[in-house]
């Protein structure tokens, strides 16, 4: 449990597509920037799909695993029908948490337009802060050394 933040060179990274919807912008057709958390969500929900773990079945097991920090850095925005590639990866576990990172992308783009993490503490079905099972550790450590899903 490393405390350097892990890049999506040297981890498994889950990538989905968004196409921006007129409801996620404003008026000027512009994403409203409270969408993009959205948009983290919807990144890894779809990590956890990629390893067969979907977060459903973390809650079926009982436990949780609710947002503790949230950032986000907006370099350019989106726009509507904008095709939005969503990139994302665990970029650090630690005893009872751990951090997300997402990448934002346009269509097949290399600059990122946004990026940002989460941050999730794991909590039982009494939601008391506990350590991260084993079974969950085992399913996501072997990802966060480059091997694929």
């Amino acid at each position: 449990m490393s405390q350097e933040l892990i890049t999506p060179e040297q981890t498994f990274v889950a990538t989905t597509w968004y196409r921006i919807l007129y409801a996620d912008t404003d008026t000027m057709k512009i994403v409203n920037n409270g969408h993009y958390f959205r948009f983290f969500e919807q990144g890894r929900g779809e990590y956890l799909r990629q390893l067969k773990l979907p977060y459903a079945e973390v809650e079926n097991r009982g436990y949780r695993t609710p947002l503790t920090e949230a950032w986000a850095h907006f370099y350019a925005s989106f726009h509507y029908d904008d095709l939005m590639r969503i990139e994302c990866w665990i970029s650090q576990i630690k005893r009872a948490s751990f951090r997300f990172e997402y990448r934002l992308f346009l269509e097949d783009s290399k600059t990122a337009r946004v990026a940002g993490h989460t941050l999730h503490a794991v909590l039982n079905e009494d939601l008391k802060v506990v350590k991260i099972p084993q079974w969950l550790m085992d399913i996501i450590s072997p990802y966060q050394n480059g091997e694929q899903a």
